[in-house]
C-alpha cells in the first residue's frame, strides 16, 4: 500500500479510532494520545499489509495491541495529567518529589518549539488552530508538537534527574582575547549563564538539556545563550551535542603552573631589578624628554619596555606564534579563564597592550595595569582623532588645531595626559626620538634576551601542564596556547612580585604616566 493510499484510509478511519479509544481512556487527552500511538504504529508496520483489502482487518489488530501495551504502561507508571484545569499556579510545586514538581521540570527542558505548544494549548488555551497561526505553521505541524511533546514528557516524568554540582556552585569565567583586530567577544560572557555553559560543555558532548541540569538553569532561559555561543564558534555541536570550542585556564591548572613555575618567575623579577639599577644613570643620560621623572615612574617604564621586548618583541619573533583565524576573519586568539573568588589579583594585574600611531609613524605605546588607575589605552585604541592629538602635543604642533581637537586635548588634560603650563601643552609621558629609542633597546638588550631565554623554559614547563588540562580536540593549540598564558606568568606575575616588594609603587597621578611612552619617527 502507497503513502498516498495509506493515507487516505487513516482519514477515513480517524473517527471510528478515536471512538474506540474514547470508550476505552478516562478522558480526552487520553483518547487522543491512544489514538496518535495506534496510528504512529499503523505507519510503522505498514510494509506488512498485503493487500488493500485486509487493512481494516490488520488497523483494528493494531489497535487492540497498542491499547494493550497502552494498560500495561499505565498500571506502571502514575502520571500528572496535562489536562483542561491545568492552570500556571498548578505548576508550582510544593516539594521536590510531588508529580507537578516533576513535569515543570521536563516542561524547562523540553526544547522551544515543544515548550511553546504545550504552553500555548495547557496554560493559555488555545486551540490547535491559533497555535498554528502563532507559530505560523500548519494545523497538522501543531497537533503533531503537543504530540511529541506529550510523548517526550511522558518520557521524561518516569526518568531520574540529578542536578550537577554547577546548579550549586557555579564557576565564574573571563573570556580573553589576543589578536590583530577588533575584539568581537568582550560581552560574550557578562552573564553566569554563558560562563558556565562553556564549563558543563568543556570536557563532554552533552545536549542542551544535560546543559540545563548541570547548571541548574531552566532551558528556556540558556537557549538564546547557547545559539549567541554557538554563533560566534565559542561553541560547536555534533549532531545535536554541544561542546566548548576555546581552551580554559581552569583553577586546577593555575595552581599547578603557579607551583612548578615559581622560582622561574622570581628569577624573572630579580633580572629586572638588578638591570634598571645597574642602567639607570646611562638611560636617564640618553636625554629624551620626561629623563627626569621621579624613581617610581622610572621604575614603571623600565619594567614595561623590558617586559615588552623580552616577551611581546623577542619570544614571539622566535617561536613564530600562528595565530588561527576566527569566522569573522580576524587572526586571533580566545580563551577563557577561571576566575577565582578569593583573590582580587587579576582585577589589579590583568594588563593591557596596545599600540597606535598616525600616519607619519609616530606611535604611542602602552601596557596598563589597572592597579594604577585608568586603562589608558582604551582612551586611545580605535580613536585615530585622538591618537593624533596625543601625537601633534609631543611634537609641539597644536597652533592648526580645530575646535573638536582643542577640546580632546582639554579632556586629556582632565584626565591627566597632558600637561597645561600657562599656554603650552606638553604630554605626561616619555617622548623618544627614533634614535634615542633605538639606544635604550641597546642598552637593555642582554637583560631582555636573557628575560626571554627564561620565559622560553617557563612556556615549555606550561604547555606540558596545559596538555594535561585540556580535551584532545584543543590539544593542538597548547604551544600557542602557553605562550599566551606567559602574559600572566612572565609579565603580570613578575609585576606582581615588584609590586609586592615595592619596588614598584601604584600610581597616585601627579606624575609620569607610570607604563605609555611615545616614540617619534
Amino acid at each position: 500500500m502507497d503513502k498516498h493510499e495509506l493515507d487516505s484510509r487513516i482519514t477515513e478511519t480517524a473517527m471510528s479510532l478515536f471512538s474506540y479509544c474514547t470508550a476505552r481512556t478516562s478522558n480526552h487527552f487520553e483518547a487522543e494520545d491512544l489514538a496518535q500511538d495506534i496510528i504512529l504504529e499503523i505507519y510503522k508496520s505498514a510494509d506488512n499489509i498485503k493487500n488493500t483489502d485486509a487493512f481494516y482487518g490488520f488497523m483494528w489488530a493494531v489497535a487492540r495491541n497498542v491499547y494493550k501495551q497502552w494498560c500495561k504502561n499505565k498500571a506502571k507508571i502514575k502520571m500528572c495529567e496535562l489536562n483542561d484545569n491545568l492552570q500556571l499556579e498548578d505548576l508550582i510545586p510544593e516539594d521536590d518529589s510531588s508529580e507537578v514538581y516533576i513535569l515543570r521540570r521536563e516542561l524547562t527542558l523540553l526544547a522551544e518549539k515543544y515548550r511553546r505548544a504545550i504552553i500555548l494549548y495547557y496554560i493559555e488555551n488555545k486551540s490547535c488552530s491559533e497555535i498554528s497561526c502563532i507559530l505560523s505553521i500548519s494545523e497538522s505541524m501543531a497537533k503533531y508538537l503537543l504530540f511529541k511533546s506529550r510523548q517526550i514528557l511522558k518520557g521524561g516524568m518516569v526518568m531520574e534527574r540529578n542536578y550537577g554540582q554547577q546548579s550549586y556552585n557555579p564557576k565564574g569565567l573571563s573570556l580573553l582575547f589576543w589578536g590583530n583586530g577588533a575584539n568581537r567577544y568582550y560581552h560574550l560572557c557578562d552573564s553566569k549563564i554563558s560562563q558556565n555553559i562553556l564549563f558543563a560543555c568543556y570536557n563532554d558532548k552533552i545536549t542542551a538539556e544535560q546543559i540545563s541540569l548541570e547548571i541548574g538553569v531552566p532551558l528556556p532561559y540558556i537557549e538564546d545563550k547557547l545559539s549567541e555561543l554557538y554563533e560566534y564558534e565559542l561553541l560547536k555541536k555534533v549532531g545535536n551535542r554541544y561542546y566548548t570550542n576555546i581552551i580554559i585556564f581552569t583553577q586546577d591548572f593555575a595552581n599547578e603552573v603557579m607551583t612548578k613555575t615559581a622560582d622561574l618567575k622570581e628569577r624573572v623579577a630579580e633580572l629586572i631589578i638588578e638591570s634598571i639599577e645597574k642602567n639607570e644613570t646611562e638611560i636617564r643620560n640618553i636625554g629624551f624628554i620626561g629623563s627626569d621623572m621621579n624613581k617610581n615612574s622610572f621604575n614603571w617604564q623600565m619594567v614595561s619596555f623590558i617586559l615588552y621586548r623580552a616577551v611581546i618583541e623577542i619570544l614571539q619573533n622566535k617561536i613564530k606564534v600562528v595565530y588561527p583565524k576566527d569566522k569573522f576573519g580576524t587572526e586571533c586568539f580566545v580563551w577563557g579563564e577561571e576566575k577565582c573568588g578569593t583573590s582580587d589579583w587579576n582585577l589589579q594585574f590583568r594588563f593591557g597592550i596596545a599600540h597606535v600611531e598616525n600616519n607619519s609613524g609616530d606611535y604611542v605605546q602602552f601596557m596598563d595595569f589597572p592597579i594604577n588607575g585608568e586603562m589608558v589605552h582604551q582612551y586611545c585604541f580605535n580613536r585615530q582623532n585622538v591618537t593624533n592629538v596625543f601625537l601633534d602635543i609631543a611634537k609641539g604642533n597644536t597652533v592648526q588645531f580645530s575646535e573638536n581637537d582643542l577640546a580632546t586635548a582639554a579632556d586629556m588634560v582632565r584626565k591627566g595626559f597632558v600637561l597645561q603650563n600657562e599656554n603650552k601643552l606638553t604630554v605626561n609621558v616619555p617622548v623618544f626620538t627614533k634614535e634615542q629609542h633605538q639606544k635604550l633597546k641597546e642598552i637593555l638588550l642582554d637583560t631582555a634576551t636573557q628575560i626571554s631565554d627564561e620565559t622560553e623554559l617557563l612556556m615549555d614547563t606550561v604547555k606540558e601542564i596545559l596538555t594535561n588540562h585540556i580535551p584532545v580536540h584543543l590539544k593542538k593549540y597548547a604551544k600557542d596556547m602557553a605562550y599566551l598564558r606567559l602574559f600572566e606568568d612572565a609579565i603580570s606575575a613578575p609585576v606582581t612580585n615588584l609590586v609586592e616588594h615595592k619596588y614598584l609603587l601604584p600610581y597616585s597621578g601627579n606624575t609620569t604616566l607610570p607604563t605609555t611612552y611615545i616614540i617619534l619617527k
